[in-house]
């Protein structure tokens, strides 16, 4: 009867230890989504690139900066520099060195995005003959299934990220940000 409590409470132990390692990873790693839509006519479309954001703090500093380039309107981290992937990406797909360049540089942004998302109060948008200073952003969070980074199944499990998102809203036309949802 001993040894029979006795492996329930390594059991239990095991789990609890397995559990805890899934909430730190999510809670010490992310992703940033960004989106800007221009709704200055009827149908809201992604902001023509180039297109450059500034993430500043309650206080007016520079937390991270953000790019757009027009051959694929998608948004991605510049500043600093040390966790901008985005060149090394897309060499990734043509390169095992690239691709494992790519895997060192994401686990390092994966980790630096959570320790200054949440200080992002205002943003610096830059599109075309568009530019506006410290407009009001707010940032949305998503925590993974962080229970199930065990399961070893492709569509289940594996490392847990928190997904930040930001998504802009601004009105080319009168170069003005509209309020945050």
């Amino acid at each position: 009867m001993r040894r029979f409590f006795g492996a329930v409470v390594v059991l239990c132990v095991i789990a609890a230890l397995v559990l805890l390692r899934g909430y730190a990873f999510a809670s010490t790693h992310g992703s940033l989504s960004i989106q800007v839509l221009d709704v200055s006519d009827s149908a809201a479309r992604p902001a023509a690139a180039p297109l450059e954001l500034s993430f500043r703090d309650s206080a007016g500093l520079v937390l991270a900066r953000a790019a757009a380039e027009s051959s694929s309107n998608v948004i991605y981290l510049t500043s600093p520099v040390v966790y901008a992937c985005h060149d090394v990406e897309r060499r990734a797909t043509f390169s095992l060195a690239a691709r494992q360049e790519w895997d060192r540089c994401f686990a390092r942004q994966s980790r630096w995005i959570p320790t200054w998302i949440a200080s992002v109060a205002s943003v610096d948008l830059q599109s075309g003959r568009c530019s506006i200073s410290r407009a009001p952003v707010s940032v949305s969070q998503f925590r993974d299934n962080w229970w199930l980074w065990w399961v070893p199944l492709p569509h289940v499990g594996g490392n847990p990220y928190t997904y930040f998102s930001v998504d802009l809203r601004f009105d080319a036309s009168h170069c003005a940000v509209l309020s945050p949802r």
